[in-house]
């Protein structure tokens, strides 16, 4: 029988990309960020750590509850590259898992301050 393990692909600030998505999951990978627990390639961890260190560009960090610094355009570009990265985990990893995809977010604008 084939498990079925749920995952989430979730970039959280500072690392972290691949989290256990239900009881089963995390019974079996544990809690927190798992894609070290996980049985991926070499071009695949790193092509993570490439999405994640991209990920974290979006944030202000000076101020967090500012929109960050990019467009709209670059939101769509993270979107599309997060969801590639999601259909070639599904496609490594296989039928035994199941990945969501969890939105970093939507493109609030810059405010101007005075």
């Amino acid at each position: 029988m084939i498990e079925n393990y749920r995952l989430r692909l979730m970039f959280e600030w500072g690392g972290g990309c691949i989290w256990a998505g239900d009881d089963t999951t995390r019974d079996k990978y544990g809690v927190g960020p798992i894609e070290d627990s996980l049985s991926l390639t070499d071009a695949t961890r790193k092509k993570l750590a490439d999405i994640t260190a991209w990920h974290d560009l979006s944030l202000n960090w000076e101020y967090p509850p500012d929109p960050g610094p990019w467009n709209a355009h670059e939101y769509e570009r993270f979107e599309v590259t997060a969801l590639a990265m999601r259909d070639h985990l599904q496609s490594e990893l296989g039928d035994g898992f199941f990945i969501e995809y969890k939105r970093l977010g939507f493109f609030e604008g810059r405010t101007e301050r005075p």
